[in-house]
């Protein structure tokens, strides 16, 4: 509830220095203090001067401008000042100017920190990045390894290190998405874009698609198994090991440790809502993704009626408004009866490169209705040209051209049932019982693997999934015996563990299953590929 109600604790002096008349002296003395904070955290009035220029300004600024400048900050809370004991003095006047110093507070470091992020996201471009939940599942991965050690409490520095990472990384996810989201509905309500912006908005709802929505569910499943992992070995002992790690410096406030783990705490239930509720509830990323899908599908239909309005004939009706508007602001009837024959285009072709009766040329600059007129084919005013053009060339029959293709559709669908069928296994055998593959059945082989390793572990302890077409079950299970087993192909041999494999024909007649099979006995590569069969 706390963390709902942040903005309460925001005053209006926070951000004042960017709204007042003076905002551009404030903006840079902010930035200039920003700039200097790492290697000189207190400025005397002099550095100050050097870190304004350094900061980019440029206009002529006196001591008792910059004196009320820095005031001001220093009367928002932003700026905190504070006499110089160290420095020296060479005279009254050097000690009158010098004894003082300005450093920011931590409002200012809150004030400009927010500013500038501004400028970063106004600047950033829409993108999403599906390796961010990558690193995120690493990162807890890599965390479980190092609390499951015996020198958990020596690695407390890197295990602070992985979980700031996950929490920027989790940000940084929730930022792209949002943004990603808002750009969406943005353009949904946007009428005026180019065909070029649309194009390119639709190139990145693709892109969107394939790279990001379709593959993020497995992304997911490994983020949930690392979080789920880490409860196990225990939230709170995660928390205490980072907070030892991050080395935290005393304050005069107290032990700053009980804040940052409430901190932690609070980004960790974030990542748990987004990727693993613990209520069972629906994961925030899955209705994420639900609504991003939608501005997606409400998008492409933004664009196919754009471009169906585009396509459809032009209006006659809006063209005689637009044309009556234009003889309503003609000067004079010279001008209107232009705008007439420009329009309309109503009088008589000028056939210049004719030759009249007495086969003398006339002068083409003389008006029609002053020279002699001459005949014209017929040929020329129906089909624009004197040519005889002769007979239209028939369209060829394309049953053929489809009988064709239908029959090689045909075949690689058979020559591809009879690979499945050749792959069949009589019950449960072993990875290794594969031998010698050729390059076709070799990489179908390849393909139902990864099938089945992409499915979930079942309650048996075996990984159930059914091919994208639902024709092949696919049932992968590890006995633990470690055994490593050698998949011989024409490209080279490949090795991996010698898994106990299941793979069975669920969708296929027996009438099809039998035309497959007498395909691959007239062919090479439909051959039984178990050694010894």
């Amino acid at each position: 509830m706390e963390q709902q109600r942040v903005w309460r604790r925001i005053d209006a002096d926070l951000f004042r220095f960017t709204t007042t008349d003076g905002r551009d002296l404030h903006m840079a003395l902010m930035s200039a203090f920003e700039d200097s904070a790492v290697t000189a955290p207190a400025l005397d009035i002099d550095q100050v001067r050097w870190a304004l220029t350094g900061a980019g300004w440029d206009e002529p600024l006196d001591d008792a401008a910059l004196q009320r400048a820095l005031a001001q900050l220093t009367s928002w809370e932003l700026l905190e000042v504070t006499q110089n004991h160290a420095a020296s003095y060479a005279s009254p006047e050097d000690f009158e100017r010098r004894n003082l110093q300005w450093s920011l507070t931590r409002r200012g470091e809150a004030a400009i920190s927010g500013v500038l992020h501004t400028f970063g996201e106004l600047r950033s471009a829409v993108g999403l990045q599906p390796a961010v939940l990558d690193a995120i599942g690493d990162r807890l991965g890599d965390l479980a390894v190092l609390l499951e050690g015996p020198e958990r409490d020596d690695q407390s520095a890197r295990v602070h290190l992985m979980l700031a990472e996950v929490e920027n990384h989790l940000s940084s996810l929730v930022a792209s998405v949002r943004q990603f989201n808002g750009h969406l509905q943005a353009l949904l309500r946007e009428d005026a874009a180019d065909d070029g912006v649309f194009l390119e908005v639709k190139r990145r709802t693709v892109m969107y698609l394939e790279e990001y929505a379709e593959g993020v569910e497995r992304r997911h499943r490994r983020v949930r198994s690392g979080i789920e992992r880490l409860r196990a070995l225990g939230v709170p002992v995660l928390f205490d090991v980072a907070v030892v790690g991050a080395n935290l410096a005393p304050t005069a406030a107290g032990d700053p440790r009980p804040e940052r783990i409430g901190e932690r705490r609070r980004r960790w239930a974030g990542l748990e809502e987004g990727f693993a509720p613990a209520g069972g509830s629906e994961a925030r990323i899955t209705g994420l993704l639900r609504v991003a899908r939608t501005a997606i599908i409400e998008l492409l239909r933004v664009l196919e009626r754009r471009w169906d309005q585009r396509r459809r004939a032009a209006s006659v009706a809006h063209d005689l408004r637009r044309l009556a508007g234009w003889f309503a602001d003609c000067a004079d009837d010279d001008e209107a009866h232009r705008l007439f024959g420009v329009a309309f285009g109503l009088w008589p072709a000028r056939h210049a490169h004719l030759s009249p009766v007495d086969g003398e040329a006339r002068d083409v600059r003389r008006s029609w209705s002053e020279t002699t007129p001459v005949e014209v084919a017929p040929s020329l005013r129906t089909s624009g040209s004197l040519s005889n053009r002769g007979r239209v060339r028939p369209i060829a029959d394309p049953s053929a051209l489809r009988a064709a293709r239908q029959r090689e559709q045909a075949e690689s669908l058979i020559a591809h049932r009879a690979i499945r069928a050749a792959l069949a296994t009589d019950g449960a055998v072993r990875l290794s019982h594969f031998d010698r593959l050729p390059a076709r059945e070799f990489s179908e082989l390849l393909d139902l693997l990864a099938v089945g390793l992409d499915a979930e572990i079942g309650a048996d302890g075996a990984r159930r999934a059914l091919s994208l077409d639902g024709q092949v079950e696919v049932v992968l299970s590890d006995d633990g015996r470690g055994e490593v087993a050698a998949l011989r192909t024409e490209s080279g041999v490949l090795h991996g563990p010698d898994m106990v494999v299941t793979i069975s024909l669920t969708g296929m007649s027996r009438a099809t299953a039998g035309d497959a099979a007498a395909v691959g006995n007239r062919s090479d590569s439909g051959r039984r590929l178990v050694a010894g069969a």
